[in-house]
């Protein structure tokens, strides 16, 4: 039982390490590269949040969710104002 458990743990310290000196810069795969160039645009310290650094699409949206909230919270405003205030009786 004993060699086993040593065996496994061998299996891996030594795939670890073999592994890492197998890398270069030449078996990186492509996709890697891309992946960089878009976390560094989003990384980059220009002011805006990140959820408004992708395009002008993602202003839109933001924009038109702001919008909806006011009107929600409008909306709620209304409904309370309405039930709060007791209607005159005519």
């Amino acid at each position: 039982m004993m060699n086993l458990s040593r065996a496994v743990v061998r299996s891996f310290a030594t795939t670890s390490a073999r592994r890492a000196t197998a890398t270069s810069k030449d078996q990186i795969e492509k996709g890697y590269f891309e992946i960089r160039k878009v976390q560094e645009h989003f990384q980059k310290k220009d002011g805006k949040p990140v959820f408004l650094k992708g395009s002008a699409f993602d202003s839109v949206l933001y924009r038109i969710t702001m919008a909806l909230a006011l009107v929600g919270i409008g909306g709620m405003g209304k409904l309370f104002w309405e039930l709060s205030v007791p209607q005159k009786q005519e």
